[in-house]
């Protein structure tokens, strides 16, 4: 332990302290009131934070595990100290594994941005993106943590590029009476109980998945609403008016250049189990990128997929890599 250092440890609304810590950016979300806090001091002076939590059965991790999130560190040696005693604690209350960064769960902040000098490190970053000290990941390398998912964003820069399977998936949607459709605000409520349903069914295989209530995901996506164009969010829906597809996306107002926004970031692609055969995943962000040249986007960047998913097999085709990100596990 570093001279004249300490850790506290607590629950409830975490003490000034916690939100004192020079994060390179501090994340907006609050650690939650199942969560446990502990933040590491050098001389009074805090230097390194992080949450807590203990969850059962996620999708590839049976059992119970912990999760290490909302962290931030001034301190190299007192960082890697509480990571460690964190993960001791959270061993200790039965988890089978630790991982990290994670903010409670998959739905919340999670994975460091990582160095690769493959990515385009130096590009601003875009908005939801993880935006984390380069030492970080080091950090948890110190304390015993080594890669359990890596995961990417890649960026299309031609927009134009035709993918041939989605001519294909035109052709089959239009035969079985799928549409394809703007969000529509005007019922923007329904449209997110619509969303959540959809999400649950397509992301239930999602590594380290569990799932939320309703209310939850509403909670999550409200704030975006003034953010978005309708045009960039699109819901496909079979000849029944069931939403078996959708493509949220929404020009990044970090990348403004001559007062305009000049890429797009397309958050989430979701499509139901029973519909990925026909390509339907490819037909919307094939009419997203038609829908941001409408737009003068000039870019567009596919987010924070994980390596295996089939986001990239779509992503693959016409776009580079722009990041990669890494999900730590304690060993």
């Amino acid at each position: 332990m570093t001279p004249a250092s300490r850790l506290e440890w607590g629950r409830g609304a975490p003490p000034p302290a916690f939100h004192a810590v020079d994060a390179v950016a501090a994340a907006p979300e609050q650690p939650g009131p199942d969560a446990e806090w502990g933040i590491a001091f050098i001389h009074e002076r805090p230097v390194a934070r992080l949450a807590t939590w203990l969850r059962h059965d996620l999708v590839g991790a049976p059992g119970a595990t912990g999760l290490i999130g909302h962290y931030a560190a001034t301190d190299a040696d007192a960082a890697v100290e509480l990571l460690r005693d964190a993960a001791s604690r959270l061993t200790n209350a039965g988890a089978r594994r630790v991982l990290g960064p994670m903010n409670g769960s998959t739905w919340g902040r999670y994975r460091f941005a990582v160095p690769d000098p493959a990515s385009e490190t130096t590009a601003p970053p875009f908005l939801g993106e993880p935006v984390n000290s380069p030492e970080y990941p080091a950090h948890f390398a110190a304390a015993g943590f080594g890669e359990a998912a890596r995961y990417e964003s890649r960026i299309t820069r031609d927009i134009t590029a035709a993918n041939p399977r989605a001519a294909a998936a035109e052709e089959t949607a239009r035969a079985k009476g799928v549409r394809v459709a703007p969000l529509e605000l005007a019922r923007f409520e329904d449209e997110l109980r619509d969303l959540h349903q959809l999400s649950l069914r397509s992301f239930a295989d999602n590594l380290y998945y569990s799932p939320i209530g309703p209310e939850e995901f509403a909670a999550m996506y409200r704030p975006m609403r003034a953010l978005l164009d309708p045009a960039l969010v699109l819901l496909a829906r079979d000849a029944g008016d069931s939403l078996i597809g959708y493509a949220f996306a929404y020009a990044d107002p970090l990348s403004v250049a001559d007062g305009r926004p000049h890429r797009m970031i397309l958050k989430t692609l979701a499509v139901d189990p029973a519909w990925r055969s026909i390509g339907l995943g490819a037909l919307l962000v094939e009419r997203l990128h038609a829908a941001a040249r409408a737009k003068g986007l000039s870019s567009v960047i596919h987010a924070l997929m994980h390596v295996a998913n089939n986001s990239m097999k779509i992503s693959a085709h016409t776009a580079q890599l722009f990041r990669r990100y890494a999900l730590y596990e304690h060993s």
